[in-house]
């Protein structure tokens, strides 16, 4: 393995470390402030947002709703029918009583058959009737034979109808008070014998009627608690579980324990994205390797990849951080979008298609539940890299990311009207559009400052290498005016070729406006500067001259690495010419050797870059040639035919595959042929025929403001051989 190979290997080691390390470790910050305890009676450490609905019971609430149910439900009575008849039994044995105390007392002998006294009957009343209070006993005892028949008669037909009635024990003294009343105003007693005898004796003797059923009471009960439902609270997803600060009810904590929002520690949380995190890298190796294998070579890229994940990683933690505090809409802030076109922008657009996996897999990570705001992560990306794709200035870089951050409210509101919380829709698209915003201002702001650190080919970039007022060709201008004026002319015929094999225009066409800004180091030594003045190399040896020539690559490649430019764009400057022989010097040198080509050292003469690597590189390397050859052509014969244009391309051609300096690109022969004949095409533009105008009849002696453009051209006078530019 080269020191190459190596430092390209450390590189994708060290972009694999700064995700599998940081990123976990980004995630675990974030368990920190999720991981404080929620404890019941204690105030809350954070705000807390139901991921998903979740429905608690209070079994504590719900017991004591379910006693009061059955505490509510009256008992059960039956009735009783012992009690009801021993209430007229009672009744009828006072008035049994009463007349037998009016009777002789067979016992006494002195009994002359008339009734006793009445002290006597009171006497003998109070023995049968321990119960009855002395004035009830001498209102008895004083009614006469008829009145007592009549009380009597009354106050049984009076206790018969209370003995029907259902009535418990508290419920005695109540119905006594509301029946008795009426009953005595609608009888016909005798005297104040309704309240001196009626009243008292029913009163004495009324009892409850109905008796408790323990076992239907408690079936009763039982069926009333049975029927009070479970007593819970819901939180939809979106909605504030608790509050930080808010003393946390045991519902609240149970909510969260079931939501498992409570966090799992760093520890764990860090170990599940390092997991994550290692699958997802070995993924992405695979994917790049077998698919993107340009970018799989190129470890600046392969760091700039990894840069960009952790930067979106933080972004998330972020984000949720936002989110802890305010609610659960705002994750659809996520700059998904931002992270998938800077990677279609800085490393390419397939790239940044696959950045889907990483986008949602880290919104997973710091957010378990947030599967809604995954999927809109993956199609944000989805949308928004094809945006890119379309950049041919910065007017479209612009464009660009105002339509993607149009659309990501839009995103935003469907996804969540799909899945939900529906609660949230408002804060879905305020943080959509937000978004958009972000993304905007992420993509402009940093991508100058992403592909100037890391010196990449972006379309942005190459725009503005093509501005002729970059300082280089600006110097190119002042100092090699002809070696300036070659190079615009190169990068049209390249700009041309690349467009038509598919390869980039704009980075060949930039390559070819760089590809000679070694020659403003020494700009005489080269023909197309040397206006009005001596050829410098006829005073020179051909090896000093050949070295000459040779260095313009090797200070174009010094120059461009100074002034920052693409390693794309050096690469072309490097191999413009290949490893080509300075054919001119080489033969002056044979020649002076007498013809003997052994004495003379071949590999002095050749370009000391390298073979073109890629299609842009060689389709530079091709028009390079093809116009300072036919421009030379054209300098000795005016104009060109297009058999010798296409001729002497073909030739040149020809002489680079014999070398093989096409060996190291892709290009195929087919695209050569077709590059060939665009090249042919646009020297046969340049260099078509033109009508020499007749002088024009001056009638003064003077030349109009015209005459110069009219007048013929002038015989050219034979070249004087000269050293090559190339």
């Amino acid at each position: 393995m080269d020191l190459g190979e190596r430092h390209l290997v450390l590189q994708r080691l060290l972009a694999a470390a700064l995700v599998v390390l940081l990123v976990p470790i980004f995630v675990a910050i974030g368990a920190v402030a999720d991981d404080q305890p929620v404890r019941v009676g204690e105030p809350a450490p954070r705000t807390i947002f139901a991921d998903a609905l979740v429905r608690v019971t209070d079994a504590e609430a719900t017991d004591t709703a379910r006693r009061t149910a059955a505490e509510g439900v009256e008992p059960v009575l039956t009735p009783d029918r012992d009690a009801q008849s021993a209430i007229v039994r009672d009744v009828r044995e006072v008035f049994v009583a009463a007349r037998e105390v009016r009777l002789p007392d067979p016992e006494d002998d002195d009994a002359s058959g008339a009734p006793p006294r009445l002290a006597e009957q009171r006497q003998r009343l109070a023995l049968l009737e321990p119960d009855l209070d002395e004035d009830v006993i001498a209102a008895l005892v004083g009614l006469s034979s008829n009145e007592l028949d009549v009380v009597e008669r009354e106050t049984i037909a009076i206790a018969q109808e209370l003995a029907r009635q259902r009535v418990s024990e508290e419920g005695v003294d109540r119905l006594l008070d509301d029946v008795l009343a009426v009953e005595l105003a609608l009888r016909n007693l005798p005297g104040d014998s309704g309240t001196e005898v009626v009243q008292p004796v029913l009163e004495q003797h009324m009892r409850p009627t109905v008796t408790v059923d323990p076992d239907a009471t408690a079936a009763a009960r039982q069926r009333a608690a049975e029927s009070v439902d479970e007593v819970t609270e819901t939180w939809r997803a979106g909605e504030v579980i608790v509050r930080a600060g808010d003393v946390v009810t045991p519902r609240q904590a149970q909510a969260v324990e079931e939501l498992g929002l409570g966090g799992g520690g760093p520890w764990r949380a860090w170990l599940t994205a390092t997991a994550a995190m290692l699958l997802v890298t070995a993924v992405a190796g695979v994917y790049l390797s077998r698919m993107q294998p340009i970018v799989w070579v190129t470890g600046k890229k392969l760091l700039l990849l990894s840069l960009l994940v952790v930067a979106y990683g933080l972004l998330v933690v972020g984000v949720t951080a936002v989110v802890d505090a305010t609610s659960a809409g705002w994750l659809f802030a996520v700059p998904a979008g931002a992270l998938a076109m800077l990677i279609a922008l800085l490393i390419h657009p397939v790239i940044g298609i696959a950045a889907m996996l990483p986008a949602s897999v880290l919104v997973l990570l710091v957010r378990p539940q947030a599967g809604s705001v995954a999927l809109f992560a993956a199609i944000v990306v989805l949308l928004s890299v094809p945006l890119t794709t379309s950049i041919a200035k910065r007017s479209d870089l612009r464009s660009a990311t105002l339509r993607a951050g149009l659309s990501y409210p839009v995103v935003a509101a469907v996804v969540v009207l799909v899945f939900g919380p529906t609660d949230q829709l408002w804060v879905a698209i305020a943080a959509g559009a937000v978004n958009g915003l972000v993304t905007a201002l992420a993509v402009q702001g940093a991508l100058p400052f992403l592909e100037t650190m890391f010196r990449l080919p972006t379309v942005t970039a190459l725009l503005d290498l093509a501005d002729r007022n970059h300082p280089l060709l600006r110097e190119l201008e002042s100092e090699a005016l002809g070696s300036y004026n070659h190079s615009v002319m190169v990068a049209s015929l390249t700009e041309r070729a690349c467009r038509a094999v598919g390869a980039n225009p704009l980075l060949g066409s930039v390559a070819g406006l760089y590809h000679d800004i070694g020659k403003v180091r020494q700009p005489h030594f080269f023909i197309e500067n040397q206006q009005g003045i001596a050829n410098p190399h006829d005073e020179l040896e051909p090896r000093v001259s050949a070295t000459i020539i040779q260095d313009h690559v090797i200070d174009g490649v010094e120059m461009a690495i100074e002034h920052r430019l693409p390693p794309e764009v050096v690469a072309c400057i490097g191999s413009h010419h290949g490893t080509m022989l300075v054919s001119y010097f080489y033969d002056k040198a044979v020649r002076a050797a007498g013809g003997d080509r052994d004495a003379v050292d071949e590999a002095a003469y050749r370009y000391r870059g390298h073979k073109p690597r890629s299609k842009e590189a060689a389709l530079l390397l091709l028009a390079d040639c093809s116009e300072a050859t036919t421009r030379s052509m054209a300098m000795s014969r005016g104009t060109l035919p297009r058999e010798d244009i296409e001729s002497t391309v073909e030739r040149l051609l020809q002489e680079r595959l014999d070398d093989g300096q096409f060996d190291e690109c892709d290009l195929t022969f087919r695209e050569l042929r077709r590059a060939r004949d665009t090249i042919v095409d646009s020297l046969v533009g340049i260099y078509h025929p033109r009508i020499a105008y007749p002088p024009k009849p001056q009638s003064s002696g003077e030349d109009g403001p015209d005459a110069a453009a009219r007048r013929p051209a002038e015989p050219t006078p034979p070249p004087v051989p000269t050293p090559p530019a190339r």
